[in-house]
């Protein structure tokens, strides 16, 4: 994307997110760049009591990313931008805390030579952990099922 034209998807995403926090009642401050690993912008929402702006295990900031993914492509003619968006370091303490759960399941499928079904996931958070346990030579991972129901199974490598 050139440079001209990053920024002003980035204004765009600013204006979204400034009307957002506005909105909500919320004190937070607003950080929008290019981005970097997979994402055109990277936004970031800072301060306390940002709770109502992450909602029940992520879905308001997912949602809240979505939107943010459609008001970047269409301030740039349609073409497709991706956006990345972190409230109050959400998640970076959800991805330490998928790593975890990819780490145990696999040390119980091994112990109990039985495959381990994890509770349903996002696709987002269904990557951090076939990608946590990729490098593990001693199960492997799929995913099973259809969304939103979509879930992982862990089980002993042959």
């Amino acid at each position: 994307m050139p440079d001209g034209a990053a920024g002003g998807a980035i204004e765009a995403v600013r204006r979204v997110l400034d009307a957002v926090v506005s909105g909500v009642g919320v004190q937070a401050t607003v950080s929008v760049a290019p981005g970097d690993e997979g994402a055109d912008i990277a936004a970031s929402l800072d301060g306390a009591d940002l709770d109502v702006l992450i909602g029940r295990q992520g879905e308001t900031v997912d949602g809240l990313q979505y939107l943010l993914s459609q008001v970047a492509s269409r301030s740039q003619d349609g073409e497709r931008l991706r956006v990345s968006l972190d409230v109050g370091g959400y998640r970076e303490r959800r991805a330490n805390a998928l790593r975890d759960l990819a780490e145990r399941a696999a040390a119980e499928a091994v112990e109990f030579g039985d495959e381990i079904e994890l509770d349903p996931m996002t696709p987002h958070d269904r990557r951090i952990v076939h990608m946590a346990l990729k490098d593990n030579t001693t199960v492997v991972t799929r995913s099973e099922g259809d969304e939103p129901r979509r879930r992982i199974i862990v089980e002993p490598a042959d």
